[in-house]
């Protein structure tokens, strides 16, 4: 195999000749457009990063089609684990938030107001969104930007967050 031999041109005419079905067997999976697109771009990745090491016995679409599914296998776990832990936190923040006095919960709540306000328009603007309870989707369709981008912004706002507010970033969770 010529890609095996570092030759570009062959990789390129192989990413050419299988991309588009390998995204849209990512996309049998009911995920979105830019999630199917990423994931067939690092299967891609992989394998030319991976070429001098892979032993192909069955047919090299079939290989694919496997680091995809894995893949995807891969991210949802991620995914799975991610949010496990965000339970484990907001619960956690709501057992901190019963114990609150009134007088406390709204200094927690100026105290939030002003780190938002800190953060970057593009943060703030996510981040309203989504303590309103608005999705990703939702949240991208609504700004007119992908999904990725308000990952982006989310994790921003959460990092500035939990460095300005170290003692109620639990207290935020809950909200």
């Amino acid at each position: 195999m010529s890609i095996k031999k570092d030759d570009k041109s062959a990789f390129k005419r192989f990413f050419d000749k299988y991309y588009q079905s390998i995204y849209i067997y990512l996309k049998s999976f009911k995920i979105d457009h830019d999630t199917a697109q990423e994931i067939a771009q690092s299967v891609f990745v992989k394998f030319w990063n991976k070429r001098k090491e892979i032993f192909i016995t069955a047919s090299s679409k079939a290989y694919l089609y496997r680091m995809a599914y894995n893949e995807y296998l891969m991210r949802l776990r991620k995914k799975d684990k991610e949010a496990s832990l965000i339970d484990h936190l907001t619960y956690e923040a709501l057992q901190d938030v019963t114990d609150l006095t009134h007088e406390e919960f709204e200094q927690k709540c100026k105290e939030l107001n002003k780190s938002i306000a800190k953060l970057p328009q593009a943060c703030q603007q996510v981040l309203k969104l989504k303590m309103s309870g608005a999705t990703y989707k939702e949240i991208a369709s609504e700004l007119d930007i992908s999904i990725k981008t308000v990952e982006s912004q989310m994790r921003i706002a959460y990092i500035r967050l939990r460095q300005d507010l170290k003692d109620i970033f639990l207290f935020l969770m809950a909200l």
